[in-house]
């Protein structure tokens, strides 16, 4: 059993009836009664919540008015909001003696010198992933930001002054060990915002099973020696890269995501909007790279068309290159010869009703149901 005490933390609770009322401290504002188990009143089973920013007991009657309000002013300002891991997705951590004696080694070598932080006082070594410092001021712009680890809170406050030193972008919203319901878990109910409009990014997706529709699921950044079973990036003398990594590339999903949720011909109003609806979509064309042949005119922008739009949405990633990696080419015609070619490059040739009925159910119908036709078949016909 466990109890929120005083300072907020779950504590063990060996005999839950023999505990007095002076063992707990809870605002009476909140509640007539002084007890409190795992955030419920013993007595009359009204619920309590220390908020971790304001160092107050809230009632859910004032959560959800501060849910309500806060949400709303983002809303109107055309942000939702992004939870964001430390270790492994912004930054990597080592205490391992061989780095920190071989830190001007490192430096040497032709790895991304701003970010490798030595930190003498810890006996610590840390390196900020490449990009982050581009990525959270973009980010800024379009969603209200919180750092959530499972990291004491010195060690989370330390790092929030690396990644960002004029406190504009976290504030007081960081989220530590000390808050957490359990030590591999993370809740969203500490973030008093919708859960409709929250983002979360993090490398460890057991820690989100309450909220798995709301992860980003991030490839973990190892940069220092972890495991023996990975080659870290400075053993090859190697980084991720600022414009190619996975940061840029997170970025553009994010700003995609966003331009989603406040998509105007969306219907109904932000009320409505869900990311994990926005997140479910994207999956269906994941993996598929799109490029258009014959279906605009030349002085047109595909990018401003309404099949590149839905391609974006579920997930496609297009582009207007032929010599790009590409899965699939929306056209309405071909020859038997570009027929033969695509087939030989392992490229589907697909009509654009196919992406139309993807769009419309949300899910990914065979190419094959949508042939495209072929020039020299309907020559001969003739």
């Amino acid at each position: 059993m466990k109890i929120i005490s005083e300072k907020g933390f779950p504590q063990d609770l060996s005999d839950l009836e023999s505990s007095s009322s002076s063992d707990l401290d809870v605002d009476p504002k909140t509640c007539a009664h002084l007890r409190v188990v795992r955030g419920m009143c013993w007595v009359c089973k009204s619920e309590v919540f220390r908020y971790i920013d304001k160092d107050l007991w809230l009632s859910p009657d004032e959560i959800a008015g501060i849910r309500m309000v806060e949400s709303a002013k983002l809303l109107k300002d055309r942000k939702i909001v992004l939870v964001l891991d430390l270790d492994h997705t912004l930054l990597h951590s080592t205490k391992d003696s061989k780095h920190l004696k071989t830190r001007q080694e490192l430096l040497e070598h032709n790895i991304n010198k701003d970010g490798l932080i030595s930190l003498k006082h810890l006996g610590m070594m840390t390196k900020l992933r490449p990009h982050v410092h581009t990525f959270l001021k973009e980010a800024s712009t379009m969603f209200e930001m919180y750092i959530y680890t499972t990291a004491d809170r010195r060690y989370a406050s330390l790092m929030a002054e690396f990644l960002d030193p004029e406190n504009v972008y976290f504030k007081s919203r960081i989220i530590v060990r000390e808050d957490l319901f359990a030590p591999d878990e993370k809740n969203l109910q500490l973030v008093l915002r919708h859960q409709r409009m929250v983002l979360v990014l993090d490398d460890t997706k057991h820690v989100w099973r309450y909220h798995p529709d709301n992860l980003i699921l991030v490839k973990r950044y190892y940069f220092f020696d972890a495991r023996h079973d990975i080659v870290s990036l400075s053993a090859m003398n190697s980084d991720e890269g600022k414009t190619t990594g996975v940061l840029a590339i997170i970025l553009k999903k994010l700003k995609l995501i966003h331009r989603l949720y406040f998509n105007p011909k969306f219907r109904g109003g932000l009320a409505h909007r869900d990311v994990k609806l926005i997140l479910d979509r994207l999956k269906v064309l994941q993996g598929c790279k799109l490029t258009f042949e014959g279906i605009f005119p030349s002085d047109f922008e595909p990018q401003n068309s309404r099949l590149w739009m839905m391609a974006e949405e579920l997930g496609a990633i297009c582009s207007t290159s032929v010599f790009t990696s590409r899965t699939h080419v929306v056209t309405l015609v071909a020859t038997e010869e570009e027929s033969r070619q695509a087939e030989l490059d392992g490229i589907i040739l697909v009509h654009p009703a196919w992406l139309h009925s993807c769009y419309d159910l949300a899910k990914r119908f065979p190419e094959a149901d949508y042939p495209i036709k072929l020039k020299n078949k309907k020559l001969r016909s003739s």
